[in-house]
């Protein structure tokens, strides 16, 4: 039975919940860990090239995954819609939904790609950063921006197969991807001896190609449903925009805030030298490879509990929940063990000998690492309020993160607490990231228990069966 056609899938709504939650969550967690990888592998590929180019990456990759997010928010909340309307029987309309969805990210990807290359020297002109850096982190920028649409394509294409329950596709698609980054960084920097535009030009051609191979094996295989470029007469388009923008748009502009709050912090960091901004952005690589893929089991969750509760099996739906909450804990124990244990080699290596930069990755990593615990349990908690469709928490939490923890925790430490510089960053951090699970938690247990109970044909709550 082909595989990759999407012949073979889990039926969310009748398996067994317990082995559906590792089903559907560890090919996501292994797609998360292998997109991060694209990002490691150019970090690795410009530390060969030098400190100045490993930070001129920790300045655009941001702004870059900040214009991405923009849309690929919309995308991931159309998982939750999707997935409820096949769990009610409704495929005419997912396939409704999944058109106009489509139509919405072409749409902003060419938005957003005109933006990224038009306006970057501008935007790295206010950061103030130096000639040498500036002109690095240009030439990466703008080659990376025209890559936005293969990306969002890819995201795109990536949310009709999970909301099917086809998850071993988005692991298969990258690993192809990571394959192929390898190659190309290789093949542009030492057979065409490029510099920095070498690690883009690779990138570039890595999503061009995976957006290709996805669109060639969805429309190849045997789907749920099929999109098109028009819906029915009777279909209100207008009401289907509305409702994948109101879904949509708060995880959209949460992930957007969340890397404009990276390139905030560089704005503060770059005060101690270049070498901080390089620890940060190695630092981040390092956590990357484990967080990025905690953050996923909650994506991993969404068309599972989203089905289950447009069928009203809610029973079904507390078990996938109970499940994933553990999953998560067990991950983020697990993940903050290995990431102290993988900071060491991996730090040596991609600072190349520079002692400075070494030690401030060491200091960093060793704090702020431990908080992938709670960086895994608040992604599977907002894996499911976007399960139910309430993604608004998602944009206050990370907006009040950014706003009212890190950048004023960073000005105090600043200005009350001189003496502990980058630390000071570091501490702050860590803190916001407790304090996001705290809330998560908080908001939990007031919000998602009425969302359990079934309700009659008259729309009355029917008490939880146990």
């Amino acid at each position: 039975m082909d595989r990759m056609k999407g012949k073979v899938k889990a039926d969310l709504l009748k398996d067994p919940v317990r082995p559906l939650i590792f089903k559907v969550t560890v090919p996501v967690m292994l797609a998360g860990l292998l997109t991060t990888s694209y990002g490691f592998i150019d970090m690795i590929f410009a530390s060969r090239l030098g400190v100045v180019q490993v930070a001129s990456i920790a300045f655009i990759t941001p702004l870059f995954i900040m214009l991405s997010a923009l849309a690929m928010g919309v995308s991931r909340g159309g998982i939750s819609i999707i997935a409820k309307l096949l769990g009610q029987g409704k495929k005419d309309l997912a396939a409704d939904y999944a058109t106009q969805l489509r139509l919405v990210i072409f749409t902003l990807a060419t938005v957003f790609s005109l933006m990224g290359i038009l306006f970057t020297p501008q935007i790295l002109k206010l950061i103030r950063i130096s000639d040498e850096l500036y002109d690095q982190a240009l030439i990466y920028g703008r080659i990376r921006f025209f890559s936005i649409p293969f990306t969002l394509a890819l995201s795109l294409y990536m949310t009709l197969f999970k909301s099917q329950g086809k998850m071993e596709i988005a692991s298969r698609i990258s690993i192809f991807g990571v394959v192929s980054n390898v190659v190309l960084n290789a093949f542009c920097i030492y057979v065409l001896k490029l510099g920095i535009d070498g690690l883009a030009y690779g990138t570039l051609a890595t999503k061009a190609l995976q957006a290709l191979v996805i669109i060639i094996v969805y429309n190849r295989g045997e789907q749920d449903f099929r999109i098109g470029w028009t819906v029915a007469d009777s279909t209100d388009v207008k009401a289907l925009w509305l409702h994948l923008l109101k879904v949509g748009l708060p995880l959209s502009i949460t992930q957007a805030s969340g890397q404009f709050g990276f390139l905030v912090l560089n704005m503060f960091i770059v005060k101690y030298g270049y070498q901080a901004v390089a620890a940060f952005a190695i630092g981040n690589r390092i956590h990357s490879l484990l967080f990025f893929p905690s953050k996923e089991l909650g994506q991993g969750l969404i068309p599972l509990i989203a089905q289950n509760w447009g069928k009203g099996a809610m029973d079904r739906v507390r078990e996938a929940i109970r499940g994933g909450l553990i999953f998560s804990l067990f991950m983020g124990i697990a993940g903050g063990v290995i990431i102290q244990m993988i900071k060491y080699p991996l730090g040596r290596f991609l600072t190349k000998g520079d002692l400075e930069t070494y030690s401030h990755v060491l200091d960093y990593v060793g704090l702020v690492g431990w908080t992938v615990i709670a960086w895994c349990l608040f992604h599977t908690l907002q894996g499911i309020f976007t399960s139910f469709q309430r993604t608004s928490f998602s944009l206050i939490i990370n907006i009040f993160r950014l706003w009212g923890i890190r950048i004023p925790g960073i000005i105090l430490c600043q200005y009350f607490f001189p003496s502990l510089a980058e630390y000071g960053v570091w501490y702050t951090m860590f803190i916001s990231n407790v304090l996001t699970l705290i809330f998560a938690v908080v908001y939990f247990a007031m919000k998602v228990p009425p969302l359990l109970q079934r309700e009659d044909k008259r729309g009355r709550p029917v008490p939880a069966t146990t």
